[in-house]
């Protein structure tokens, strides 16, 4: 290193200030003296590696010649040595044994590949800095509570306080408080930042230092203009690096206004967060420090009761899921724990909509789709709230459709509560498609992903409980073609109620089989990814509701068994999802059936 300072140039760079782009000519290398460096196919960071002090990069543009496949953007002040194509020739010179050592750097780096830090929206931060967004002062006992959970578990927190205790009266800005805080920063766990309550010049310190910043705020309908710290967070950090934190007085199922917030600060992510204990302060920081947990749902018809009856059996263990993500009858499930929601409330509800309103018994004039949807749409309002909003509930829920006029998936996380259950569970041709406000025609999420598991690891890190009905192919059909009778056959056959019909798949299996065909088997599931496959309950139809309890009593005496076996082989996804809980009090098995009023 000490040969390379001889003859190298050393750069310094802001927050947010670029080295180098995708495509420009590796003129040059770096190595990075102090600072972090996110280096990504582009520079709006939605998927980074980190580069920090002592490593090398553009090494391999420079050693091919070639151009950069990474834009390197300084995720905070930096220092790099620059090791021009001028610089390498007199290293060379001084000391032949250079070019080794470069190319096993090199090597190094193309053998570990994807295995370096790779950081993403939801991920962990090396930094995380908390401040005060809108106008409203927040109550002391938000960071007071907050503050002491992190040390709790062992983090790392500082504040004004904690620098003038180190430093006195120095300025933040002063190399010794930068020191200090770089040598803190390179410890294996996050460091938090506390901001000041206004823009001070610590706030402005916490927000330049920040990998992500968290806005938390108080109120219902936010004044429109921004604060001053407000403007600064927007001027240092993209979309991608900020979530919000809305305090509420009392912990509710549904609140108001979420989408004015929205509007005025967008964010990567946003949560609800009641003082009233700390579960909404520990689910937070499980956000924050990459174990948050999820529960994806997949799309299954009948069988979707099943969900309900795994998630019973997890609460009673003691499991608490962060974030809901559902496909088609999945997203109906799964909205109703969003807005906190239990068995009994999810149960009542799929009784009204699927059997006391007939909703799948409704067939009409096939003019834009099979069934009546008047009906199945008037259900979802009244289970849901007709204005309650995706962005409204209590903890975070996303539902998966099939955008066919992009041919895209389209993961739906604002709007009407029930419309977005409604897009992704619009059966291809059984119902009509959802047809949204700027366009878009939105059927059945299962046609393009009837396990989301990749899209809920987009938006967090940390271990998913994953129900999936999906079965791979393999089933054989003792059907003879030419028995199918024709277009008069078939009329005289029904006429006639004596004369048998051949048994053979009817429209609407064959339609789901074929929603299913394409899908993949094999998640992208890592250590901590808990993929169930339940079993085909007795009672359970893909278009039929009328035995849903006995559906939901079976899931969950299933789910039972299958948490308790998993646990007695210490299985590691089971852990990571029960493992940092606290088992829920008062929680009795439920009865072998339970009635619906």
């Amino acid at each position: 290193m000490n040969l390379l300072a001889a003859h190298a140039q050393i750069r310094s760079l802001q927050k947010g200030e670029v080295l180098f782009r995708a495509g420009d000519p590796g003129r040059a290398f770096y190595v990075v003296l102090r600072g972090v460096l996110a280096c990504a196919p582009n520079a709006d960071l939605a998927v980074y590696r980190e580069v920090e002090a002592a490593m090398a990069v553009g090494e391999l543009a420079f050693l091919c010649s070639g151009n950069h496949e990474e834009t390197a953007t300084a995720l905070r002040e930096c220092d790099v040595l620059e090791i021009s194509r001028t610089t390498y020739d007199q290293t060379l010179q001084a000391d032949p044994s250079f070019a080794a050592a470069l190319l096993t750097l090199a090597v190094q780096r193309l053998h570990h590949g994807d295995d370096r830090s790779q950081r993403r929206p939801g991920g962990t931060r090396r930094a995380i800095a908390f401040v005060r967004g809108g106008h409203e002062k927040l109550p002391s006992a938000f960071f007071d509570r907050l503050r002491t959970q992190l040390e709790i578990e062992s983090y790392t927190v500082v504040d004004r306080d904690a620098i003038n205790r180190q430093f006195g009266k120095r300025s933040v800005f002063d190399p010794a408080v930068r020191d200090w805080l770089d040598q803190l920063e390179r410890g294996a766990r996050t460091v938090f930042y506390l901001a000041d309550d206004e823009l001070t010049d610590w706030t402005e310190l916490c927000i330049r230092r920040a990998d992500e910043v968290v806005l938390a705020t108080c109120g219902n309908t936010p004044l429109a203009e921004l604060t001053a710290t407000e403007r600064m967070v927007e001027r240092w950090h993209p979309q991608s690096a900020c979530r919000l934190v809305r305090l509420h007085p009392r912990r509710r199922g549904v609140v108001e206004g979420t989408a004015a917030w929205l509007a005025r600060t967008p964010v990567f992510l946003h949560h609800h967060l009641s003082l009233e204990d700390n579960a909404d302060i520990e689910a937070l920081i499980r956000f924050l420090t990459g174990r948050a947990v999820g529960f994806v749902a997949g799309g299954g018809g009948g069988y979707g009761p099943a969900h309900v009856g795994i998630y019973r059996a997890f609460r009673e263990r003691g499991g608490t899921f962060d974030i809901f993500m559902g496909t088609s009858v999945g997203a109906a499930m799964l909205a109703g724990f969003a807005f906190l929601g239990e068995h009994d409330t999810l149960t009542a509800g799929t009784h009204d909509i699927f059997v006391r309103s007939r909703s799948f018994k409704r067939p009409t004039w096939p003019r834009y789709g099979l069934l009546d949807h008047k009906a199945f749409d008037g259900a979802l309002e009244r289970a849901y709230g007709a204005e309650t909003r995706v962005e409204d509930c209590w903890k975070p829920f996303f539902a998966i459709a099939t955008n066919l006029s992009d041919n895209r998936m389209e993961i739906i996380r604002s709007g009407l509560l029930w419309q977005a259950v409604r897009a992704s569970s619009a059966i291809p041709c059984v119902l009509p498609p959802f047809y949204t406000t700027d366009g878009k025609m939105l059927v059945d999420g299962g046609v393009m992903d009837d396990a989301p598991l990749g899209p809920m690891q987009q938006f967090k890190s940390g271990p998913n409980l994953v129900v999936h009905f999906g079965r791979a192919g393999g089933q054989r059909y003792n059907v003879s073609y030419g028995s199918l009778p024709g277009r008069g056959k078939l009329l005289a056959a029904l006429l006639n109620p004596r004369r048998r019909l051949p048994r053979a798949p009817r429209p609407l299996s064959v339609l789901f089989r074929t929603m299913l065909a394409h899908q993949r088997y094999e998640l992208p599931a890592t250590p901590h990814d808990l993929i169930l496959n339940p079993p085909a309950f007795p009672g359970a139809s893909l278009m039929s509701f009328d035995r849903h309890m006995d559906v939901f009593n079976a899931a969950h005496a299933w789910a039972q068994k299958e948490i308790a076996a998993r646990l007695d082989d210490k299985d590691q996804a089971i852990q990571a999802i029960l493992g940092n809980q606290n088992p829920e009090e008062g929680v009795e098995p439920l009865p072998a059936m339970q009635a619906v009023a």
